[in-house]
């Protein structure tokens, strides 16, 4: 099953007041285990679990081969700039595009209603592979947390209108290819490996109790922090009392 909405909440139990513990973001993949009244008991394709409402779930019609690079990307009915959106999809979002040299700016994005809506071009990129030098794969990386500066604090949120602090490196890395677990919880975390503060390079995690943060270089990282109530960039000598908390660093290469 694949969402269809721009995003769904992912609750910790089938309620609409439960805590939200993640979010799933259009074109996202999930496993139904299980169905609760008007919500699915859901695993996602990077293995959290969580229920979503069933609706906002289609079986896949098309396999997509783009993902919204921008914060939010518009579909619109024509392909000119000065028509309504019918849908707007977040930053993330995977759907299948279409291409014709007749339309230069606008790909054509096939919806679960098989009724296509134009899409600019240089909202898309090709769904990332993961492929890449280690050096080109942590400028990535760095550039994608530091695209959400500014971005309010939502728990469990994954997209530019609000992350938590594993949302934001989740999304990262989710953005380039790579997949690391959504909680701050390094040992739930296969995909990366303990090192020292010292061995630290842009990328690489930051662990603190409930927290975590991406190391940016030279004494500063990036984190989605509920104090600020936003995604912000810091540096070790002024967040000395979170530093003093620190207990993990651990790198994914």
């Amino acid at each position: 099953m694949v969402v269809w909405y721009p995003s769904v909440p992912v609750m910790g139990q089938p309620d609409l007041l439960a805590e939200q513990t993640d979010e799933m973001i259009y074109g996202d993949e999930c496993e139904i285990l299980e169905e609760v009244g008007a919500y699915a008991r859901v695993r996602t394709d990077y293995g959290y679990e969580g229920y979503v409402e069933r609706k906002a779930l289609i079986e896949p019609l098309h396999a997509p081969n783009r993902m919204v690079c921008v914060p939010y990307a518009d579909l619109l009915p024509e392909p000119k700039n000065h028509f309504r959106p019918m849908v707007t999809l977040p930053k993330g979002a995977k759907v299948d595009v279409g291409y014709s040299h007749e339309i230069p700016r606008y790909g054509v994005a096939i919806m679960p209603s098989t009724r296509g809506w134009y899409v600019h071009k240089q909202h898309l990129k090709p769904i990332p592979s993961g492929v890449g030098t280690e050096e080109d794969l942590r400028k990535g990386i760095v550039e994608e947390a530091l695209g959400y500066l500014g971005v309010q604090y939502r728990w469990g949120g994954r997209t530019p209108a609000g992350v938590d602090c594993s949302g934001l490196c989740f999304m990262a890395y989710r953005l380039n290819g790579l997949t690391i677990w959504r909680d701050a919880d390094v040992d739930k975390n296969p995909n990366l490996r303990k090192i020292t503060l010292e061995e630290a390079k842009p990328g690489d995690l930051l662990f603190f109790p409930g927290h975590v943060a991406m190391y940016l270089g030279n004494g500063e990282f990036v984190h989605a922090t509920a104090s600020a109530g936003k995604v912000v960039r810091d540096t070790f000598e002024n967040a000395k009392e979170l530093m003093a908390r620190l207990h993990t660093v651990a790198t994914y290469f």
